[in-house]
């Protein structure tokens, strides 16, 4: 991500850190389970570790979440991809990982004493990790972007304090995660391969894990 694009959102959280002191600090860590259309990503799992602020009710957070998943299909390997020699269908095995920062703005809503319940979205700079193999040991066609994705995403979160007393909070959330994925491939070349990663594509997260409330160490 270019100092242009980042530029804004550096301006951003300095603004919001200095419009008044902070009421809270927190560091997450969550289990994720994601699903998604993409053939190479239907439903990976993964995690996310994420720090937040909190002033007057609004909520900062920059986190980094990741997940892979495992397939096996039908694909075309070749001795050679340009020019194509020696090439055949078999059975593939391919792992892939999507993972990347994000950052985030949300609202929280106190319920009782002990719940709370948020709701935002930010945006997300992702990349995409891959390896494909046939049967054979040859590697197969898989067509990866060579740069950042950008994304963004919207987000519903619920957190419970089981025991007030204590700096440790149960955490759940729901997010749609959309990434606009730079890897197509030329219809026109032949050796361009296969190209899953094309488009927007949608991710639905289910998130689950624990918060730990860092406001009480400021004054250590």
């Amino acid at each position: 991500m270019s100092s242009r694009t980042l530029r804004p959102w550096v301006t951003a959280v300095a603004l919001l850190l200095a419009a008044s002191p902070l009421d809270a600090q927190e560091l997450s860590l969550l289990f994720v389970r994601a699903s998604s259309p993409n053939a190479e990503l239907p439903a990976p799992t993964g995690f996310e570790l994420a720090g937040r602020v909190e002033s007057r009710g609004w909520v900062l957070g920059l986190g980094f979440a990741r997940y892979s998943e495992e397939t096996m299909k039908t694909g075309v390997v070749c001795r050679v991809y340009s020019p194509r020699i020696d090439c055949g269908s078999e059975q593939v095995n391919t792992n892939t990982a999507l993972g990347g920062l994000r950052l985030e703005v949300m609202r929280d809503i106190s319920v009782g004493d002990v719940a709370r319940l948020g709701a935002g979205g930010g945006v997300s700079f992702n990349s995409v990790w891959a390896s494909a193999d046939g049967v054979s040991g040859r590697r197969a066609d898989l067509q990866l972007p060579n740069d950042g994705q950008l994304g963004y995403l919207g987000r519903l979160s619920v957190d419970i304090a089981p025991v007030p007393s204590l700096p440790l909070r149960v955490e759940g959330s729901y997010a749609v995660h959309w990434v606009r994925f730079r890897g197509c491939a030329d219809s026109a070349d032949p050796t361009s391969g296969y190209a899953p990663f094309c488009g927007n594509e949608r991710f639905q997260e289910l998130a689950v894990g624990l918060s730990w409330d860092l406001s009480g160490l400021r004054g250590r």
